[in-house]
């Protein structure tokens, strides 16, 4: 190995040794934006965190950037999956990797520590079909913690109610099982909700259903979904008014209006709604429709998004940060 030059030791001297509680830079140390990427934790979260409960302490750069170690990532890994499953920040920062494990059910390699096949949506339907509520309720448990909530409400919440929709419209399935599942998965998207506080500056989207629209199962999954995608949902609820949902939207100051619209709705009625609330909210306020009717509906209005899948949601959300319609 060759030596190193004398002016590359005299660069050396004059900046003198890497001072105490600054990184070098190295492939395992990461940015608070790559941190925050990683994890799923915003940057303000991440700050407030540090200022509040000294936790994650990161070191500095010669620049004074906050630099991330492996460690500190897979600790706030598993913060964040404590509050998908509904832990309080002040609960859980600052609490050890091993008792953040123990705490999330997850070894070391992050795999789950229950025993027994992961839910699907074939098991729980056998379930429901059996009046067996106790496995629906675990099952619905189980695959919150191993998929987390958003892959929860896009491969398990979402085709679960479709399914068993189907099933009850074929005569296979009776009214008690229909409602069984209603309560069960409300419960759980209520629980992973709780872990979710309000995001100062997030993009605020009010979620409702026009009247007579009495679904109120598909607008809970929305609201998971928007909150694990760092926005700020407001529920209003089912069988809404069009004046009342153009007045919380104002009082609320939201970005967006969210609506679910399914095959049994009275489409002529709903169309009309719309297009009152378009001529009362500001322009700047879309209204995304999505469900099983939303493109029978037949408008054609720039401020009309249809929502046919989750990445019609995702572009949405997208556009919505960006300050367009």
């Amino acid at each position: 190995m060759s030596r190193p030059s004398a002016k590359a030791a005299g660069k050396r001297a004059q900046r003198g040794p890497t001072p105490r509680g600054t990184a070098k830079p190295d492939a395992s140390r990461h940015s608070i934006r790559v941190t925050s990427r990683i994890t799923g934790i915003e940057l303000d979260t991440l700050r407030m965190w540090e200022r509040r409960y000294g936790f994650p302490n990161p070191e500095r750069s010669e620049g004074g950037s906050r630099v991330y170690s492996d460690a500190d990532v897979e600790s706030l890994k598993l913060l964040s999956r404590a509050l998908e499953l509904g832990h309080r920040p002040g609960e859980v920062v600052g609490k050890s990797r091993i008792e953040l494990m123990k705490l999330v059910g997850t070894t070391s390699q992050g795999l789950p520590t229950m025993a027994g096949p992961i839910a699907t949506v074939d098991s729980l339907v056998a379930a429901i079909s059996r009046d067996d509520i106790v496995a629906v309720r675990a099952e619905l448990r189980q695959a919150a913690v191993v998929l987390g909530p958003k892959r929860f409400v896009m491969d398990i919440a979402q085709p679960l109610a479709l399914r068993v929709g189907e099933l009850w419209g074929e005569g296979k399935l009776e009214v008690r099982h229909e409602h069984m599942l209603s309560e069960c998965l409300s419960s759980q998207l209520q629980v992973l909700m709780s872990a979710y506080e309000e995001r100062e500056g997030a993009p605020r989207v009010l979620l409702a259903t026009l009247p007579n629209e009495r679904h109120g199962l598909g607008l809970e999954m929305i609201e998971v979904y928007l909150a694990v995608s760092q926005m700020t949902p407001r529920t209003l609820g089912v069988d809404a008014p069009a004046e009342q949902i153009v007045k919380a939207a104002r009082s609320h100051g939201v970005d967006a209006v969210g609506l679910v619209v399914t095959g049994a709705s009275d489409l002529k009625a709903t169309a009309k709604h719309v297009l009152w609330m378009l001529a009362e909210l500001p322009r700047r306020v879309p209204i995304w429709i999505g469900g099983g009717g939303a493109a029978q509906l037949g408008l054609r209005d720039e401020a009309v998004r249809l929502i046919a899948t989750w990445n019609d949601l995702d572009a949405a959300i997208g556009k919505l940060r960006r300050g367009n319609l």
